[in-house]
């Protein structure tokens, strides 16, 4: 592992976390059940994308052009690698793979979730275009969808005049009569889109002749399919096979592709030998391109970074990406347009059973901007918060709280988005002059948003309102805020922190609307608001501090540290109907100084950081139970959920072994090497000891970033990988 422990670096010195050169894991990395049972949703580098029960089973959504793209173009369908334009003489190609960039980074730059918005990115994309023309084709046949989708897609995008809404989607697209009796049909699946030629009785199938443009080179290779290569990269149509309906069921016949000599401008023309066969009946032939659509993640950086479920198991997940519109899996919303700089926020919705995208989309403007957290309401509503350096000329902001971008390197952003995604209830900023960045979202009973990050900006310019602090500290400070429901503005703000280095990692609200801090302190107790505990006393070397804000924000309802005598780190969040909160961590301190009680482990097991799990009295006054989770690698703990009954559910990454990790249940005993594995782990509710744990991963980096309970008990884990399909466990798990 790079570094083991997730230490902070300076605020003044962002960096991205990890040169994620291959694709991030993002939505659904996992799905334990109490059996435990595990459904991976990933979305690899190489070929095909599976998801489950089979996202490979997915149709190709043919999206409808309104007014959004060319006026030539008819339909695009978007590709991990590919975007295709279907027009009325052919299909275009746009052909995309990320150029050359460097994979320099701070050696300091923890492997961690402790991610400041980066510098700018030099990853970019290359393109190369193909074209597919429909050679002695009718000129005046249109494309039509039919079998129209549920999904609907929406592009907000620059001033609301010029916004593009309720798009509709098709799983089928035709070209009638193309050449005379025969017709052209596109459909298929997320990894393989088939094109169909229906010749009818008498029709003559020597018509159907097709060219490639701008490929170097198109040539039958050894599996019989045609290779189609670009300077680029390249792609190939599958060995063609054709059949006759015949009393019910499927008569083969021969069939092969027919290919020109290329001619002086390069471009090859192709048809089809086709068999002997009956020409009183219809013939279909049936090649396949190969198109990979994929899921959520594209041909750039991506990571999901946090999650949500809703009361009908609607998994909802926020993070960034770096991939186009023209590799992104943009279904619906709130913004399916790319909107420049090295990254986007994104925020998706994914159906209960794992089964597809209701929506995904765009967040964002012409600087970079990243979705850190996520939270969801009753109603299906995602609010999702994050950091933004794009100013109000291209940000979407809508309602509030804050419609102008504040300076600084970056700003907060909140933004509520519509259940089916199609748009946007409010989108605004928050911050001031310095540097402002959110690290989590919760939500009240009333709708209300708050909000936790770090700020270097002071009471001049950060918009402080009734509390807690209304002075900044210095160095650094956590902040906290209330958003109105409608979003116009803000209950309250302030900072909590002391003299030093503070930042608030994760926030959590009950039912009472106090709302629940957890982050990271290099304050001491001379300049840290310590009320109450659960320790007064800061430990040395960076603690993990927790803190409850009354439900007006004016004061404070107890604060204090976690920690011992090493580096201590608190990163997630959560509280239970009474108003116990459950944090998670990382620590270097060992059993001498950290304040073990309970469990699930009592000693620190080596490496350079153990993960941690605490729960915390409902008086804040003391702790539970305190312990370990680990093993002689380096360990940590990114996210944490409760459930009902009050057990915790952990996710996180780990490089120990199964010979000292607390591997337990499923779904997967066993390491996988690279430099780390996720895991995923459940504690008992007396924090005594574990229900399960173990590894989701694969052969190379594999890191949990946040973690969901639905309302059976299953874990959902988002995050990313770079570990590709033939090693990650995608599809369905053991039970």
């Amino acid at each position: 592992m790079h570094v083991a422990y997730p230490r902070p670096r300076p605020f003044a010195a962002p960096q991205r976390r990890l040169p994620i050169a291959l694709l991030a894991l993002l939505v659904l990395a996992a799905v334990l059940t109490p059996s435990p049972r595990t459904v991976l949703v990933t979305r690899p580098t190489s070929a095909r994308s599976i998801a489950a029960p089979d996202f490979g089973n997915l149709p190709v959504l043919f999206v409808a052009n309104q007014g959004q793209l060319d006026p030539q173009v008819a339909y695009t369908v978007q590709g991990s690698d590919k975007t295709l334009y279907f027009t009325l003489d052919g299909v275009t190609f746009a052909l995309d793979a990320p150029a050359a960039h460097s994979t320099a980074n701070d050696p300091s730059a923890p492997r961690a979730p402790l991610r400041s918005p980066p510098v700018p990115n030099s990853t970019s994309l290359q393109r190369w275009v193909v074209k597919l023309d429909f050679v002695g084709a009718n000129p005046q046949v249109q494309p039509r969808g039919e079998a129209p989708a549920e999904t609907i897609v929406s592009y907000f995008k620059g001033r609301p005049d010029e916004w593009r809404t309720g798009i509709p989607t098709y799983t089928r697209l035709v070209y009638s009569q193309l050449w005379p009796g025969i017709d052209l049909v596109y459909e298929g699946t997320v990894d393989r889109l088939k094109y169909e030629f229906v010749v009818q009785p008498g029709a003559d199938p020597r018509q159907i002749r097709l060219a490639y443009r701008g490929a170097t080179g198109v040539a039958l290779n050894g599996a019989g399919q045609l290779a189609v290569t670009t300077p680029l990269t390249s792609f190939a149509d599958d060995p063609p096979q054709a059949y006759q309906a015949v009393d019910g069921g499927q008569v083969a016949v021969g069939m092969a592709y027919s290919l020109d000599a290329p001619e002086a401008d390069g471009r090859v023309s192709y048809g089809f030998q086709v068999g002997a066969y009956d020409h009183s009946r219809p013939l279909v032939l049936d090649p396949a391109v190969l198109i990979y659509a994929g899921f959520i993640g594209g041909s750039g950086d991506d990571s999901g970074e946090s999650i949500a479920v809703d009361r009908t198991d609607c998994i909802y997940v926020s993070g960034y990406t770096g991939s186009g519109a023209f590799s992104f899996p943009v279904q619906t919303g709130p913004d399916t347009s790319y909107n420049g700089g090295s990254e986007d926020a994104f925020v998706a919705k994914v159906r209960p059973d794992g089964g597809g995208l209701v929506y995904a989309g765009y967040l964002g403007g012409a600087g970079d901007d990243d979705g850190t957290s996520i939270a969801v309401d009753s109603t299906g509503s995602a609010y999702v918060a994050g950091w933004t350096t794009s100013t109000e000329t291209s940000f979407p902001v809508l309602g509030g709280p804050d419609l102008s971008y504040n300076g600084g390197a970056w700003d907060v952003f909140v933004a509520k988005v519509r259940p089916d995604g199609s748009g946007l209830v409010y989108a605004g900023y928050l911050g001031g002059t310095g540097n402002d960045d959110s690290q989590g979202i919760a939500l009240g009973s009333d709708g209300s948003a708050y909000l936790t990050g770090r700020t270097t900006s002071t009471e001049a310019s950060f918009p402080v309102l009734n509390g807690p602090d209304l002075s900044y500290n210095g160095g650094r400070d956590a902040f906290v805020a209330k958003v109105r429901p409608d979003g116009s503005g803000l209950s309250y703000a302030g900072y909590l922190g002391g003299a030093d280095v503070d930042w608030g990692r994760g926030i959590a609200v009950d039912n009472a609307n106090s709302a629940y801090i957890v982050g990271w302190t290099m304050s001491t107790e001379t300049s840290f608001p310590v009320l109450g505990g659960p320790d007064v006393t800061y430990n040395g070397g960076g603690d993990a501090f927790v803190a409850k804000v009354r439900a007006d924000g004016r004061a404070l309802l107890y604060a204090g540290y976690l920690g011992g005598a090493g580096a201590d780190n608190g990163s997630g969040i959560a509280v239970d109907g009474a108003g116990s909160a459950y944090l998670v961590g990382s620590t270097e301190s060992n059993e001498a100084s950290f304040p073990v009680l309970g469990g699930p482990d009592l000693t620190h097991n080596g490496g350079t950081g153990d993960a941690f799990v605490a729960k915390v009295r409902v008086s804040g006054s003391g702790l539970i139970y305190a312990g370990y989770l680990g093993g002689t690698g380096s360990d940590y703990a990114s996210g944490i959920a409760v459930d009902g009954e009050g057990n915790a559910y952990l996710t996180g990454s780990t490089d120990s072994t199964e010979a000292s990790f607390p591997v337990l249940g499923g779904p997967d005993l066993t390491y996988n090497g690279g430099t780390g594995d996720a895991f995923v782990a459940k504690v008992r509710a007396s924090g005594s000891g574990l229900t399960y744990a173990s590894y989701l991963g694969g052969a190379s980096d594999d890191i949990g970033l946040a973690i969901a309970v639905g309302s059976d008990g299953s874990s959902y884990v988002a995050g990313w990988t770079s570990s590709p399909e033939p090693g990650f466990p995608y599809g369905t798990g053991p039970t």
